[in-house]
């Protein structure tokens, strides 16, 4: 499996293919190689054909829908509860997945249901505003935080997300298409390994903290995650702007 969003990996590889990288069919199948069946993400052939040439990305959560784009409130929930979403700024249309499992037991496949919705586009400049070096800095400063934060109540990460942060560092299952700029890849590679690793450390309670105690581990491991997101969010759209020649690759922001 992949270690991105399935929302991050359609925005990099249908950029790539808008910008003649490679066809479109191809990227749609290299965007989703891990599952099994794919239905609605065709519908980015449409939006090449009007002029699209960039697919951007948002990663919300709960509370924190800001960079959903904005003028359908059904959009800003299902990308909540889905926790992304991809969508053309130009045109003003969003997909949201569904990656469900499907199939008997002893033998589940995996499929992804993109549902469309319409929204107000968003203004490219707005997108280009976006620095993958102060996401980085923020991430940094956010992983600092959260460790001294967990040192101080005695709880460390321990070695599931020690071994999740080993395998990542040599891991080709990003699921990235090839060429991109390197500082957004080297920050979608860190904020992916942060974020697995926050997710790791909410899933397992630490039996020896008291209830106080507890719960600022929750809200360390919950702002770690967020920051994560933020990150991996920014850095995917800074890829998908260069990729499509809104940003010069050698001067991102």
């Amino acid at each position: 499996m992949s270690e991105l969003p399935l929302s991050c990996r359609l925005s990099l590889w249908v950029t790539s293919a808008y910008a003649g990288r490679l066809p479109l069919d191809r990227a749609l199948v290299a965007a989703a190689a891990e599952l099994d069946h794919v239905s609605g993400a065709e519908r980015v052939q449409d939006w090449t054909t009007l002029g699209e040439r960039v697919v951007a990305v948002a990663l919300p959560r709960a509370g924190a829908t800001a960079s959903v784009p904005r003028g359908n409130p059904e959009l800003a929930g299902a990308a909540a509860e889905a926790g992304e979403c991809c969508y053309s700024p130009a045109l003003g249309v969003a997909l949201v997945p569904t990656v469900e499992p499907f199939g008997p037991a002893g033998d589940v496949g995996w499929a992804a249901r993109f549902t469309a919705y319409d929204c107000d586009p968003v203004p490219t400049h707005r997108l280009e505003m976006l620095s993958v070096r102060e996401a980085e800095r923020a991430l940094r400063a956010e992983i600092a935080s959260a460790t001294e934060d967990l040192a101080s109540l005695g709880s460390v990460w321990g070695a599931a997300a020690r071994d999740v942060a080993d395998e990542a560092l040599g891991s080709r299952r990003w699921g990235l298409p090839p060429d991109l700029p390197a500082r957004p890849v080297s920050v979608i590679t860190l904020a992916a390994t942060v974020g697995r690793i926050a997710d790791l450390g909410l899933e397992a309670a630490d039996p020896s903290l008291v209830a106080g105690e507890a719960g600022r581990r929750l809200q360390a491991l919950r702002r770690l995650q967020r920051a994560a997101d933020e990150a991996l969010e920014t850095a995917t759209n800074v890829a998908a702007l260069a990729i499509a020649g809104y940003l010069p690759a050698d001067r991102l922001p």
